[in-house]
């Protein structure tokens, strides 16, 4: 495998055309400058070839990547809404829950900064055989003292970085930072306001779904459990544990990113390194590719269906019915069937399955 080079238009546009890709110029001129290529082209001619040895179209147009292009643009943003709505409904939660019990006081605003408050994996009763410890929660089992909370100048730092939070409207005379040992507000090197303190509700708003998965590795149980609640998690035969809600999380982060990163969602899978549950697999019908122990790599399908026991995917339903009569009624190419190539893509070749699902 080399290093591809950058090729110019009028070269591209020959290499499509020596494949019987077709096309009126002015429009793969337009279509050049308006989409990357690698996502328009090298991301979906998987799906629209009928040779791959040279690479080689049968009537295939233009027109068919960019249905597909646009298509996975609208579906891309639609899930990216609904994960957006998870993780609004998380950070309420987390900031609720925890304020409740350490941050109740003025005095305790600053309490989720406090490590007291929090649970060390390494100090959980058997923590070494602590989930995936190997695998995607090593750092988080590893380095609890340098979650971003427990920063000595925290509290600079999040002021400084987010110009929304106004020093003057945080700071408060009946609060003291030194009393709890709490982080204060550095104005120099030599000086600093011991009576500011920002709520946990304000700074967890500045965390990335990342961050906020981390963190509650990081909670108590009893406040892990509130928050499950609230999103709607209950045990169903000691099914749904710890562990298997943080692991659920864990695929809505890596759909999370690919969406808001703008790669192609249709072609969507976990990476090897994001491990599954073994309870999991069986409870929400899980088909990992990689099968080992643990098993890894779920497609777009599989992990919507996570993602629906969160959030309802019904918003999908009319972006992937519009996909299915487009094709149906406008591609041409008689080598295969382009609907059942763009499903297999997503994880479930059955539109019928689809629909039992979306609609």
């Amino acid at each position: 495998m080399s290093i591809k080079q950058s090729e110019s238009r009028s070269g591209l546009k020959s290499k499509l055309a020596s494949r019987n890709l077709e096309f009126e110029d002015s429009e793969l001129e337009e279509a050049l400058k308006k989409y990357n290529y690698f996502n328009l082209f090298n991301g979906i001619e998987s799906i629209l070839l009928s040779k791959t040895n040279p690479k080689t179209f049968n009537k295939v147009k233009l027109d068919d990547f960019i249905a597909i292009y646009k298509f996975d643009l609208k579906l891309s943003s639609t899930i990216l809404e609904l994960l957006n709505k998870v993780e609004i409904r998380l950070k309420n939660s987390i900031a609720y829950h925890f304020s409740q019990k350490y941050c109740n006081t003025i005095q305790n605003t600053m309490g989720y900064t406090n490590k007291a408050n929090y649970l060390n994996p390494k100090n959980r009763p058997n923590s070494v055989n602590y989930p995936f410890v190997n695998f995607q929660n090593k750092k988080i089992y590893n380095k609890f003292d340098e979650f971003v909370f427990f920063k000595p100048w925290y509290l600079t730092s999040l002021i400084n970085g987010n110009d929304y939070i106004d020093l003057n409207f945080y700071s408060d005379i009946n609060y003291d930072s030194r009393i709890t040992n709490s982080p204060s507000y550095k104005i120099d090197d030599n000086n600093s306001n011991f009576s500011v303190a920002v709520p946990m509700w304000v700074a967890i708003e500045t965390l990335t779904l990342g961050k906020v998965i981390r963190l509650m590795h990081y909670l108590n149980d009893d406040i892990l459990e509130s928050v499950m609640k609230d999103m709607n998690i209950t045990q169903f035969n000691n099914l749904f544990h710890r562990t298997e809600f943080l692991n659920m999380l864990d695929f809505l982060l890596c759909l999370r990113n690919n969406c808001a990163h703008g790669s192609l969602v249709f072609r969507f899978v976990t990476p090897k390194s994001k491990k599954i549950s073994s309870t999991l697999v069986p409870f929400f019908k899980l088909t990992p590719s990689e099968t080992g122990t643990p098993s890894s790599c779920i497609t777009l399908f599989d992990t919507l269906k996570i993602l629906n026991h969160f959030e309802s995917t019904r918003p999908l339903k009319k972006i992937v019915q519009k996909i299915i009569y487009r094709n149906n009624k406008h591609f041409k190419s008689p080598d295969f069937d382009l609907n059942d190539r763009l499903l297999r893509k997503m994880g479930e070749p059955s539109l019928s399955k689809w629909k039992e699902f979306l609609f």
